[in-house]
């Protein structure tokens, strides 16, 4: 079986059983593993089975570094031509995902630095991908894009394999823009970033992962002259106008080219990336009506995106220590300060500007001055050790973070609620540039697009504006089931029992404190102005929250507060879907249905699968389905100590 196509299910078989069968027999059984990896059957043969080692910690520790030494001799023969190439590719993506999960990578980074291009085309098949991969995870930086040059200039390659290597250094310039430390650098590296991406392009018309960035980095470098010169000539406008065209066209019909094909399914969170392009276009198309503003919140919101693409577009799937699943996603380390810094300041300035509950208050203001004053002490100065942050912000990194080195500007006694609103902002801005690194959130969120995408009007743009949306909404019930009431102080309260007032009446949570938890959540995390609450006369009623990226888009979110226990999903709808449905009766057919589930959890509640689901429904035989995703968050829990097994129901 180890020498021939079965490899894969022997190997399956075995670490299911590895900490139980006799220890001479597993022996045996690892030495027969062992020489079917050493010399497979065929490329994809060796594929399928370094999927099952690399998804089983358990085997791979009993293979030991054996397989990283036997890896390591296949791809070397395979590249010099003493076995089949085809078998190349598969091993070294296999030392790779090892290296990843915690091995060493020197075997790897040597193997991979002595490719010069002269070896057989079949061997340098899809290895660019794998070279960029590897430099993104790896320290060894230079002498890779050494090898990428020399795989895109060497002409007697497959075109292909030139084309992902041009991909590869295009996207390293793109790294080095997100990575500067400042707008000049940042703006250098993404010109040499479009110029590659553009001619890769131009060359190769099946390339649309290379449109989208030329698209996204054209509508940055439009945003940033537009910052430069806000009354000057109307070309930066069309540009960006232009570059977000493209990129709303290019990022649908990359979804839907990638779709259904077979992929490096470990290499990309695929509905990340998806949810990361969608989030991209609709920043750009929303903050074309904030032209005006004198700031470089635009370009640095858009490249904020970009960094959340790349990241999410690179991150690898590796098992967690004590799962035999796909349950972790490993994110290169892209440090990115002034992207990530610009980003924070801008979103407390527009808190400042826009949010009544900071305008005129004045810790907010103190906040910003101390953000401000620290930055140009830091510019005027050489580098300094860092210093822990004073006390005032122990508890709250996001905000420690914006001051580089010390709080010595917040004096007096801030209002710690609002500073925990602050934290909040920046923990959730800070949370959107990287993958939620929770693959089962992933494969929720990529089962609910699935969905979706399933409406005759699922379409650019409205597609792309409900798929962020969705994601934080996902992100939000996913944070909050595992949440202790005291996650954010008094905002997340409802979590947990009810309090007494001082006559020792109950002080029952309702509606209104889920609303305000959703409503703070999601509302620093698209573009000030689109997301209202409670406004009228919406299909004769009062929507609760609605996202509105653009007049023509108008998503409602509908929360309720439920006492009742919910008996299956049909008790929800039955319930609750007539309101909110009727809320899109003049927009697009997608909407939120959030409830509070206030009943009895002594005996505990539900997981979160089983409560987020789709509910489709047409009012009549010619109206376009509604699609409501709903989801039910259990609230005023008791502490799990308290939790207690229901008992048993009476025969009927």
């Amino acid at each position: 079986m180890a020498a021939g196509p079965q490899l894969p299910y022997l190997l399956t078989a075995l670490a299911h059983g590895i900490d139980t069968i006799p220890a001479e027999q597993r022996a045996r059984l690892l030495a027969a593993a062992t020489q079917g990896l050493r010399q497979p059957h065929s490329a994809w043969v060796l594929a399928d089975a370094l999927d099952v080692v690399c998804t089983r910690p358990g085997l791979a520790a009993h293979l030991g570094n054996r397989i990283v030494r036997d890896l390591t001799t296949l791809a070397e023969d395979a590249l010099t031509g003493d076995c089949d190439a085809a078998l190349a590719q598969p091993a070294i993506a296999g030392l790779l995902r090892l290296a990843v999960a915690g091995g060493s990578p020197h075997r790897l980074l040597a193997l991979l630095t002595e490719i010069t291009g002269t070896e057989p085309a079949d061997a340098l098949d899809r290895l660019p991908i794998l070279i960029g991969i590897a430099r993104d995870h790896f320290a060894d930086t230079d002498r890779l894009l050494d090898v990428l040059n020399a795989l895109e200039n060497q002409s007697d390659l497959n075109p292909a394999t030139r084309a992902d290597a041009s991909f590869e250094l295009a996207l390293a310039d793109e790294r080095a823009a997100l990575e500067a430390a400042d707008r000049t650098t940042a703006g250098e590296q993404l010109q040499r970033a479009l110029m590659r991406f553009t001619e890769l392009d131009r060359t190769h018309e099946a390339r649309l992962d290379a449109r989208a960035h030329a698209a996204a980095i054209e509508a940055v470098l439009a945003f940033a002259d537009l910052e430069q010169n806000p009354t000057g000539d109307s070309s930066a406008r069309q540009r960006l106008t232009e570059a977000a065209d493209q990129l709303d066209a290019t990022a649908a019909h990359l979804a839907a080219w990638t779709g259904r094909m077979h992929q490096l399914d470990w290499l990309s969170a695929r509905s990340l990336t998806q949810s990361a392009w969608a989030k991209l276009v609709t920043t750009l198309n929303t903050a074309q009506a904030h032209l005006d503003q004198p700031s470089w919140y635009n370009p640095a919101d858009a490249l904020n995106r970009l960094l959340e693409i790349y990241l999410t577009s690179r991150s690898i799937h590796a098992p967690a220590k004590d799962s035999t699943g796909l349950t972790a996603l490993i994110s290169p380390a892209v440090e990115a300060p002034f992207v990530r810094n610009h980003g924070l300041l801008h979103q407390l300035e527009q808190a400042l500007a826009h949010d009544p509950q900071f305008t005129d208050h004045p810790d907010a203001q103190t906040l910003y001055d101390a953000v401000r004053q620290r930055r140009q002490q830091l510019s005027s100065q050489a580098p300094q050790q860092e210093a822990m942050p004073g006390k005032v912000l122990e508890g709250r990194p996001a905000l420690a973070a914006l001051f580089q080195s010390d709080a010595t500007g917040l004096c007096g006694d801030p209002d710690p609620h609002q500073l925990d609103r602050l934290e909040q902002l920046a923990h959730q801005l800070t949370k959107g540039y990287t993958p939620t690194g929770n693959a089962r959130v992933d494969r929720h969120l990529e089962t609910l697009l699935d969905i979706l995408k399933t409406s005759p009007v699922w379409k650019p743009r409205d597609g792309h504006y409900f798929t962020p949306l969705l994601e934080h909404f996902l992100r939000f019930l996913y944070d909050r089931f595992d949440a202790q009431a005291n996650l954010y102080g008094e905002r997340t309260a409802y979590l947990g029992p009810a309090r007494k007032n001082a006559d020792g009446t109950v002080a029952a949570w309702n509606e209104k404190h889920l609303q305000d938890d959703f409503h703070q959540h999601i509302s620093p995390l698209f573009p000030p102005g689109t997301v209202t609450r409670e406004k009228w006369d919406v299909a004769s009623g009062r929507a609760d929250v609605i996202y509105m990226p653009e007049p023509a888009s108008r998503f409602v979110a509908e929360i309720k507060w439920r006492t009742k226990r919910w008996k299956d999903h049909k008790t929800v709808e039955r319930d609750y879907l007539a309101q909110v449905a009727n809320y899109t009766a003049t927009g697009p057919p997608f909407a939120l249905l959030l409830v509070g589930d206030a009943s009895d959890h002594s005996a505990g509640y539900r997981d979160i699968e089983d409560s987020t689901w789709i509910i489709r429904h047409a009012r009549s035989a010619t109206e376009i389905p509604r699609l409501i995703v709903a989801g039910v968050l259990p609230t005023t829990r008791p502490t799990p100590s308290a939790l207690r097994i229901a008992p048993s129901s009476p025969p009927d």
